[in-house]
């Protein structure tokens, strides 16, 4: 339900634009900062379990098709991150003692939609606290 917290066994995924890549691929913690010029209150993410499927592939290729649907064009070179819900709520809480939190914002045309709330407490540090604990990226596009 919206504004509920995602339980903390859960995962997230997030999109990441080249910008916000490495040059070997890796995410840099530019990815998990708010724009600015959107006005951002929260860190857009898609809640993996909600989208009820079998694996992980089949997670991230629905997470593809929901950003697609959106009118939302894919980079050819971005990537797209996966993270654990309470594994980034503790690890920013013990580094830190910063508080944020990861809750479900479902929209009209995609149930799976969250946010991670809460990171513009120390936007630099969070960021960097929560890309030490992507555990997997995933091309956001994949070859034909």
């Amino acid at each position: 339900m919206k504004g509920d917290q995602l339980p903390a066994q859960d995962h997230v995924a997030r999109y990441c634009g080249y910008s916000t890549l490495a040059e070997d691929g890796s995410v840099l913690p530019a990815a998990f900062r708010l724009r600015k010029e959107a006005k951002e209150s929260y860190l857009s993410v898609q809640w993996l379990e909600c989208l009820q499927k079998s694996d992980r592939l089949s997670e991230v290729q629905e997470v593809r098709r929901i950003l697609s649907g959106k009118n939302f064009r894919l980079g050819a070179t971005a990537k797209i991150a996966v993270i654990n819900v309470g594994t980034i709520c503790c690890h920013v809480e013990v580094s830190s003692r910063f508080k944020i939190r990861v809750l479900h914002e479902p929209e009209s045309d995609d149930i799976s939609h969250s946010g991670i709330y809460d990171t513009i407490q120390d936007e630099r540090m969070i960021s960097e606290l929560i890309t030490e604990k992507v555990l997997e990226t995933h091309p956001a596009v994949l070859p034909h």
